[in-house]
């Protein structure tokens, strides 16, 4: 009986070790492999989510360089029909023949000062401060 029972214990051991070897570690090496995808996604989601953020902080950027810019703009657009304006009400050829020193003289100033003003902008474009 002893022999038997010895027989069944042994049979059970290999057993057993057989089924450690076929199902536990291939099981356990597969969860490591697992672990390892895990931690490999969460970086990956921490860097995308940190990307996503750059991104939308320089759309809003732009968004607002770009309202700033529209907002130039109309006032550009404002002062030129405000120019124009000037110049439709005015007979400025009948002027000049009554006044030419006078309107010569302005002329000249105004012109001036929109050839420095393009200036301004100009330097501005091409030596951008931070």
């Amino acid at each position: 009986m002893s022999k038997i029972l010895m027989g069944i214990m042994a049979a059970m051991a290999v057993g057993g070790y057989l089924y450690y070897q076929t199902a536990v570690v291939p099981m356990k090496n597969k969860i490591e492999e697992q672990t390892a995808v895990i931690l490999a996604q969460d970086l990956r989601d921490q860097e995308q989510k940190a990307t996503i953020a750059a991104i939308t902080a320089n759309a809003e950027k732009t968004a607002e360089a770009n309202a700033q810019m529209q907002q130039q703009n109309q006032q550009y657009e404002a002062e030129m029909s405000e120019y124009l304006d000037i110049f439709r009400r005015h007979n400025l050829a009948k002027i000049a023949s009554a006044r030419p020193g006078q309107v010569e003289l302005r002329a000249n100033e105004r012109t001036k000062e929109v050839f420095d003003a393009i200036e301004e902008v100009s330097n501005r474009i091409s030596n951008p401060s931070p």
